[in-house]
């Protein structure tokens, strides 16, 4: 009778608990990322082996860019950034990273886009506010090569930006590069006329034609 009763509480706890319940105790915590949602997950992307998701991380120290084969079968891709060294085989970094956008760089692209210019959304996102702080200490610095860079980085992203244009028509004239510095006033002056800039194209023209 005894056993009898004991097979029964052992049959009804088991029942109750899956089997998995008594090979760890407490049980482990799942992560949230990793919780299966209810339902069919949607796959906006077409898979396929020449599908890839470009991930982009920039913490203003940083700038990450990873490029995930989309297996046809769908898998869950989990990307842990942290500064700690894990090993990994690395792409080198370039020297700049581009500033992080923030609050108000959402009115300066909403601006630019609003006049039709293009962006290039292959390339990095830019704050272009903090770029133009960099570049300014740059030039004060009297390095024009590191203010041309940071111009080349909001010209990736923007590549029609009027003020990094003329910006970057200044900086060529500065290290030299008379020819390129008229090429590039002529683009900026095309999406948007400057009156002084205007009148130092015209010098430059006048002097090329000598």
């Amino acid at each position: 009778m005894r056993t009898a009763l004991l097979a029964t509480l052992l049959a009804s706890g088991c029942a109750a608990r899956s089997y998995t319940h008594y090979l760890l105790e407490p049980a482990p915590a799942t992560l949230p990322v990793l919780e299966e949602e209810a339902g069919t997950q949607l796959r906006p992307l077409g898979f396929g082996s020449t599908t890839a998701m470009t991930v982009r991380w920039n913490d203003g120290d940083v700038l990450t860019e990873v490029q995930i084969p989309l297996l046809a079968s769908g898998q869950r891709i989990v990307i842990e950034h942290t500064p700690s060294g894990t090993g990994v085989e690395t792409i080198p970094a370039t020297r700049l990273v581009p500033p992080r956008p923030t609050t108000a760089d959402a009115t300066l692209d909403a601006a630019y886009r609003e006049r039709g210019l293009r962006v290039n959304p292959d390339a990095a996102e830019v704050s272009i506010s903090g770029a133009r702080t960099l570049m300014q200490d740059a030039l004060r610095a009297g390095n024009y090569q590191l203010a041309l860079e940071w111009c080349e980085l909001v010209l990736a992203r923007y590549p029609s930006h009027p003020e990094t244009l003329r910006a970057k028509g200044s900086m060529l004239l500065m290290l030299g590069e008379r020819e390129k510095a008229i090429e590039v006033y002529e683009a900026a002056e095309e999406i948007e006329s400057d009156p002084l800039v205007r009148q130092k194209l015209d010098e430059l023209l006048r002097q090329e034609s000598r």
